[in-house]
């Protein structure tokens, strides 16, 4: 029973005694917010935000509605990787964005597995999704940075995004070193 309110639209207990195997699959609608300065700043959205509204107006309309948040003609910073990030990227390539630039907190992944990571466990390799593959095609490289930590959204004087404050952390013989970078890019 799809959107459904365990415990208290189905019975946990009646869930288990009608079948043999109960998979519970909750998807990413509540996002993981970024308690930074001018978090609130115009320009900065919600990646389920932006897909919702663009599934919803593509569907209803073929995007005619203008229901949607639109990237086209914008330089476009998603901040976060996994599958949620990578589908903010496939669609701000369909939109026509200006550009796409992808931040990732953590390292580049090897290319294979690692000794710390035998199977069974997940394969923590480098992999490259269709938005990854579809930004590499128009623009000539990938759009993922990596070691990058969003530290404030920067905006102009009407409040509206012009830049993000980023770190980068970088690891040299054992020990940590932070470095400040400003990347700025326009929002509009």
């Amino acid at each position: 029973m799809p959107n459904a309110n365990v415990g208290v639209d189905v019975d946990v207990e009646d869930l288990k005694a009608e079948n043999d195997a109960v998979i519970v699959c909750t998807g990413a609608t509540w996002p993981r917010d970024l308690r930074l300065p001018n978090r609130d700043a115009d320009g900065v959205h919600f990646a389920m935000e932006f897909l919702q509204n663009n599934t919803k107006s593509l569907l209803d309309s073929e995007l005619q509605d203008g229901n949607y948040l639109s990237a086209k003609g914008k330089d476009v910073v998603v901040i976060g990787g996994g599958d949620t990030g990578n589908d903010c990227i496939g669609t701000s390539m369909r939109h026509g964005a200006k550009s796409v630039v992808n931040f990732e907190l953590l390292p580049k992944p090897p290319a294979s597995r690692a000794p710390d990571n035998p199977w069974p466990q997940w394969p923590r390799i480098f992999r490259t999704d269709y938005g990854h593959t579809e930004v590499a095609a128009h623009f000539g490289s990938d759009p993922r940075e990596y070691c990058i930590s969003t530290k404030e959204f920067v905006v102009d004087d009407e409040g509206k995004l012009k830049g993000l404050d980023t770190g980068m952390r970088w690891k040299f013989d054992g020990d940590d070193f932070e470095w400040t970078l400003i990347y700025y890019r326009s929002s509009r």
